[in-house]
């Protein structure tokens, strides 16, 4: 904080200017009063300092945030000394908002071995990321205002920010039911729910960790535990993160678009009360099961807004690797960053979805129609030519899905009623 006094600057001139106006003329009353404006600076200078380090200052605010968000933040001021402190002033930097530091003055004398909570409020306004909070410092003034001292107390501490997120109305019609109620509903069938169902002769590729050992000891052969099929509404959402599909620049570029998308679906879902999981692969490979709740909604959000399109393996090859994260009725959502996709591979993919009883929606981002940035500009002609034949063959295979280019807006675009409508004009040209 720069806490500059021009009060300060201007003493100090007239104490040099009278102190040279004496010694040059030989005058002890100029003398007199420059050593006294002297004084006075020194003891405002001493004054600012004392009893700086027996402040101590903490700060508590949320981990993160949606984009636009207002923030509040709790700055706490401890006196250790047993001697008031006045005129004390915290500074923090919120670094996801536009004011580069904000400030909190002690309103009064801080009594001492006493502790007070002042706050500040701060928009969220900068785009989804990771940002940082800090440093925390804390300063005294001295009793005329002429220097202002201060420390830093804190480290950095992360922030971060998540896209705000379009609730989409279609989801509720695809997968699991819409309501949040009813979390014991279950169906007489081998799944994945708590409820305990029986047992049965271990199968290959059966979860060891499943292994029934007292039935396994009585009958002499391995036997697994089984539990009723959950009906719970339930989002698994396949996130491509394939270096392949990297295209665009800022705002316009495919991460962008797939990280608002995925972040709407995993939103809504969390709102209407579903479990939702999250898979993907770029430098590392990313896998949440299932699950509720803020927190869980903070975890996956998350490896969102880390996420990099450093990957190598294919979508369709990460959803038959992690086949089990989609259990029979639940939602599958394939988000793809590009229309260069094996169209076989994926039509296989999708076709086993459907026969396990689940339900695939498609996004895909037309990555070619964006600006390229680790190869050459793929022809218009090339590009609408590969997203036709994506949206030819999910028509075709009856599985819903929506396109979404360069010229289209995500929030826009997810918000609309007939966003998963593949037979839309605006999805057939451009």
């Amino acid at each position: 904080m720069d806490e500059t006094s021009p009060w300060r600057g201007f003493l100090s001139a007239v104490a040099a200017l009278s102190g040279l106006l004496g010694l040059a003329s030989g005058t002890p009353a100029l003398v007199g009063l420059a050593a006294g404006w002297a004084v006075l600076l020194a003891l405002s200078w001493l004054a600012a300092r004392h009893g700086l380090a027996s402040l101590e200052v903490r700060r508590r605010l949320p981990s993160s945030a949606f984009e636009g968000d207002l923030v509040t933040v709790d700055v706490a001021i401890e006196n250790h000394s047993r001697r008031p402190a006045r005129f004390v002033v915290a500074g923090d930097h919120f670094g996801a908002g536009l004011a580069d530091r904000q400030s909190v003055l002690e309103p009064g004398p801080l009594p001492g071995l006493h502790r007070r909570i002042l706050s500040y409020r701060a928009f969220v306004a900068r785009q989804w990321g990771v940002y940082f909070v800090g440093p925390l410092v804390v300063g005294r003034y001295d009793p005329l205002g002429l220097f202002f001292a201060q420390r830093e107390v804190a480290r950095l501490e992360p922030f971060e920010v998540y896209p705000a997120a379009a609730r989409i109305e279609v989801a509720a019609l695809v997968g699991g039911r819409s309501s949040v109620a009813a979390r014991d509903v279950t169906a007489a069938a081998a799944g994945e729910s708590l409820l305990f169902r029986g047992v049965r002769e271990f199968h290959a590729g059966d979860d060891v960790r499943r292994i029934h050992w007292p039935a396994t000891a009585r009958r002499g052969s391995p036997m697994v535990r089984e539990h009723e099929r959950d009906l719970q509404p339930r989002l698994s959402l396949f996130l491509d993160l394939e270096r392949r599909g990297r295209a665009g620049l800022g705002r316009k570029s495919t991460l962008e678009y797939l990280v608002r998308v995925g972040s709407s679906l995993l939103w809504t879902a969390h709102r209407r009360g579903d479990a939702f999981s999250l898979v993907a692969e770029g430098e590392r490979p990313v896998v949440i099961p299932a699950g509720q709740g803020q927190a869980h909604l903070a975890a996956v959000l998350h490896e969102l807004v880390v996420a990099k399109q450093t990957g190598s393996l294919p979508l369709t090859s990460l959803i038959e690797r992690h086949r089990a994260f989609v259990p029979p009725g639940a939602m599958a959502a394939l988000l793809i960053a590009t229309t260069e996709i094996d169209l076989d591979a994926l039509a296989a993919v999708l076709s086993s979805l459907r026969a396990s009883s689940a339900h695939p929606v498609v996004v895909a981002i037309d990555a070619p129609a964006f600006t390229q940035v680790d190869r050459p500009p793929v022809p218009v002609e090339e590009a609408r030519a590969l997203r036709a034949a994506l949206v030819g063959r999910l028509l075709d295979l009856d599985v819903p899905g929506a396109v979404l280019g360069p010229d289209d807006t995500p929030e826009e675009r997810l918000s609309h009623p007939d966003f998963l409508s593949l037979a839309r004009p605006a999805e057939a040209g451009s």
